[in-house]
């Protein structure tokens, strides 16, 4: 992997944000570890970086990862249909955010329930096949996933999305996305689901903490995006710098690639690690350079 080009005001980790996918990205695609990424996680808590986890995974999911790797940092949840800011981080979030169990809740569109009347009603409508996340017990979620029962009940407890299995037809897909577009819902694929939500995307949601960073913290900010699949693209070619994370079981995201975001010679974690020690190195030669001017 190539060292990205670094424009002026992303030349120090000072100021920096890190916006990460989790599964295939930070987690391995098959066993959901994080151990390869350890190195570069050390680096990113000792430099006191943001490590912004964003994800398709629910609330509950994340919740559990972030105080497993000690985070204090929001977090974008449901393929950014949704970021959890910790209480008294932002000062404009506390004064006109809901806040809920000692966190503020930002939403980017209307509650599940309405998505899954809707969802339903064209189904109905139309005769495809699917089934969503609502529709599975737990046992379910696990033999698709292979997650733990507990982590297939946190991945069950969602507050902005409806993920799908598809069991039909590309051609009936190409009907169904329409029909939901022209219900006023939209389409995410990640490595595993289709994610159905109302509105928002990973890159929206990175462009408003972006500017929460910039505005509550008076912070000159740089973003920094790594994701492997396609509902990564939003917030992979907005981001300063957007670097594919290459996955075991599919392509890299065409659009990113013809935004030209570098891919890493590795895949998962071990990208994930290779990516962000070598945005850290090339930022300390420049900072050395400069110094040296």
């Amino acid at each position: 992997m190539k060292a990205p080009v670094l424009t002026a005001h992303c030349r120090s980790l000072s100021g920096l944000l890190v916006f990460s996918d989790l599964d295939g990205t930070l987690l391995d695609h098959h066993d959901y570890s994080y151990t390869a990424a350890m190195p570069a996680l050390k680096l990113l808590s000792e430099a006191e970086v943001p490590l912004i986890l964003t994800s398709s995974k629910t609330r509950s999911e994340i919740q559990a990862l972030t105080g497993e790797l000690g985070l204090d940092f929001p977090y974008i949840v449901e393929n950014g249909a949704g970021i959890i800011i910790p209480d008294g981080y932002f000062a404009t979030a506390d004064a006109e955010l809901p806040l809920d169990d000692g966190v503020r809740l930002k939403s980017f569109g209307p509650p599940l329930a309405g998505i899954l009347e809707t969802l339903h009603r064209l189904r109905e409508q139309s005769g495809v096949r699917f089934t969503g996340f609502s529709e599975m017990d737990d046992d379910e979620v696990m033999q698709r996933t292979g997650l733990s029962r507990q982590a297939a009940g946190l991945a069950r407890s969602r507050y902005f999305s409806e993920p799908l299995a598809w069991e039909d037809s590309a051609a009936a897909w190409a009907r169904f996305s329409r029909l939901l577009n022209g219900a006023g819902l939209f389409t995410l694929r990640g490595g595993r689901f289709i994610h159905v939500m109302a509105s928002g995307d990973k890159g929206a949601a990175l462009m408003w903490l972006r500017k929460m960073y910039m505005q509550d913290h008076d912070m000159r900010v740089c973003t920094l995006a790594l994701g492997d699949s396609d509902n990564d693209s939003a917030m992979l070619t907005r981001a300063d710098i957007g670097i594919v994370v290459r996955s075991p079981v599919h392509q890299p995201p065409a659009s990113a690639l013809e935004a030209g975001c570098p891919v890493t010679d590795l895949e998962g974690p071990e990208g994930w690690n290779q990516a962000i020690l070598l945005i850290a190195e090339t930022m300390a030669d420049k900072q050395e350079q400069s110094r040296n001017e």
